[in-house]
């Protein structure tokens, strides 16, 4: 399945599985999602759809905690501690994350991680997790 049959899979899961996040998606780029989990309780998770990038979902660490420790996901941690340490040519501290993470109260200043998805089966198990 070549990166763009596998984005639009993933885009179809979330659609069915999650609720458009309140601000909506970021144009081509991501797509914001709510994800109602038992309790009440709702997850916030961006997912990159633009044509240049891998087919990644971010989701904060708190919520994946036990799942980043098993076998078979490729993910990235991306620490809080990390945000505005880089500087722009202006010398002022860059955000340093995807834009659209910017707008999303549970994700923006977070400590979170950014799973590389290599099939729709990776999706279905972090959303999986996330609900259970």
């Amino acid at each position: 399945m070549d990166r763009e049959e596998l984005k639009l899979k993933c885009l179809e899961l979330l659609t069915t599985r999650a609720m458009e996040h309140p601000v909506g998606h970021q144009g081509k780029l991501a797509a914001r999602y709510l994800l109602r989990c038992s309790g009440g309780d709702r997850a916030e998770l961006m997912f990159e759809k633009g044509p240049k990038t891998p087919a990644n979902i971010w989701v904060a660490h708190k919520r994946v905690v036990d799942l980043i420790a098993g076998p078979g996901l490729h993910f990235q941690s991306s620490p809080a501690s990390a945000l505005f340490s880089t500087k722009g040519s202006n010398g002022k501290p860059i955000y340093g994350r995807h834009s659209a993470l910017k707008s999303m109260r549970e994700l923006e200043n977070a400590d979170l991680i950014c799973f590389r998805i290599t099939s729709p089966d990776d999706l279905e198990r972090i959303l999986d997790h996330i609900l259970a």
